[in-house]
């Protein structure tokens, strides 16, 4: 569905890849971003769905120039910019 996305289509260099996306969830999975988890799951989260909106944040991690492993940090700094920023 993604793959024929208008947006996708014009940038497709910021479609983050499910290993990206996978390695940021790990990342929240960590004791050490309790809080930012929460705070992505109860106020934050695109209709319920956890992997959906990290994967935004993962492609603006990718608009950064960030791949990889760095794309997972990336993005938790961005949903970490975005918490701040509605509180």
């Amino acid at each position: 569905m993604l793959k024929n996305d208008p947006i996708v289509l014009k940038y497709p260099q910021y479609l983050p890849t499910e290993e990206e996306v996978d390695a940021a969830l790990s990342l929240l999975s960590r004791p050490e971003h309790k809080a930012l988890k929460a705070a992505l799951t109860d106020s934050i989260c695109i209709a319920g769905c956890e992997r959906s909106s990290v994967r935004r944040f993962c492609w603006q991690a990718r608009q950064d120039g960030k791949v990889g492993d760095a794309c997972a940090v990336g993005a938790l700094e961005w949903l970490s910019g975005c918490v701040a920023a509605r509180a």
